[in-house]
């Protein structure tokens, strides 16, 4: 029923299965690393291009009357 060769086989599937979760895990931990220092990096670059503004900026629109169009509130033409 059990045998050593048996035991030894399960034993070598757990642990491979066990360093292998823990690999992937790095592996994981290492591409959000190199992620997030990449967000961080190109938040700095757009700081300094693109003002206030950031690709993750929520912007109101409103509807323009003559045209129909939304646009934002500064672009919006309040002219008869």
């Amino acid at each position: 029923m059990f045998s050593i060769s048996k035991l030894v086989t399960l034993a070598v599937i757990i642990s491979a299965v066990w360093f292998g979760f823990r690999l992937i895990g790095r592996l994981d931990a290492a591409r959000k690393a190199k992620v997030k220092e990449s967000r961080s990096s190109d938040r700095q670059e757009r700081s300094g291009r693109e003002g206030t503004h950031g690709r993750d900026d929520v912007v109101d629109l409103v509807r323009d009357e003559r045209t129909g169009e939304y646009v934002t509130p500064d672009r919006r033409d309040d002219r008869a």
